[in-house]
């Protein structure tokens, strides 16, 4: 299932909240989600940089720690921050956060019907760690 804008706005949705588990494997920041058949799908091409960056300007670094990465379409409350939509490119798209650029690669439309033109998102520490 994915979850466009206006879908979500035709059912007078406010959020879709997603939610996935990050860590490192190979050195670079990855993720499973068995529902969708991803297995250590890595971030790339700028995304790894942008999640270093969220996470020191939250104070959450912490070596050999999992995070949850919570996002949607809409803004949601305490959410850290928005990635903005600059162009797709081989079947991907460029994103742009705080003077950051990050490519999301066509994985992200099993999350998705399109690339949004916003995804908002927060960073959370997991206490217990269940993959990777």
């Amino acid at each position: 299932m994915c979850y466009s804008s206006t879908v979500l706005h035709q059912k007078h949705m406010a959020n879709a909240m997603l939610c996935i588990e990050i860590y490192r494997f190979n050195g670079t920041w990855c993720f499973t989600d068995a529902e969708r058949n991803l297995l250590h799908e890595p971030f790339v091409l700028g995304i790894p940089e942008i999640i270093n960056r969220a996470l020191e300007e939250q104070k959450l670094t912490e070596e050999g720690k999992n995070y949850r990465i919570l996002f949607a379409t809409q803004e949601f409350p305490s959410s850290h921050g928005v990635l903005t939509k600059q162009n797709e490119e081989f079947g991907g798209s460029w994103y742009s956060w705080n003077e950051q650029e990050g490519w999301l690669c066509p994985a992200t439309l099993k999350f998705f019907c399109e690339f949004p033109d916003t995804i908002y998102f927060k960073l959370e520490k997991l206490e217990k760690q269940s993959l990777a």
